[in-house]
């Protein structure tokens, strides 16, 4: 999904972007993982302007949201949000 935000930024804004991973202290609060595109402003200072976030199970687990899974058993929901 970032490469399908940075094609759009570039290709149809004319917007060059930078793509890549937050750090675990700028990441969303509960992600396992973060990413990001972010384009460089004229004074060199990087403008975030897309993310998308792993949130793994912590959510489902947090807010007990679960799916049946083919064996009949429940299991926690795996989330992202872009």
């Amino acid at each position: 999904m970032l490469t399908q935000y940075a094609d759009m930024c570039e290709k149809l804004l004319a917007i060059p972007v930078v793509k890549g991973a937050k750090s675990p202290s700028e990441r969303f609060a509960g992600a396992e993982e973060t990413f990001t595109i972010e384009a460089l402003m004229q004074n060199g200072w990087a403008l975030q302007s897309g993310t998308s976030h792993f949130l793994g199970q912590s959510f489902g687990k947090a807010f007990d949201v679960t799916f049946q899974d083919k064996d009949g058993k429940q299991q926690d929901v795996w989330g992202t949000s872009w």
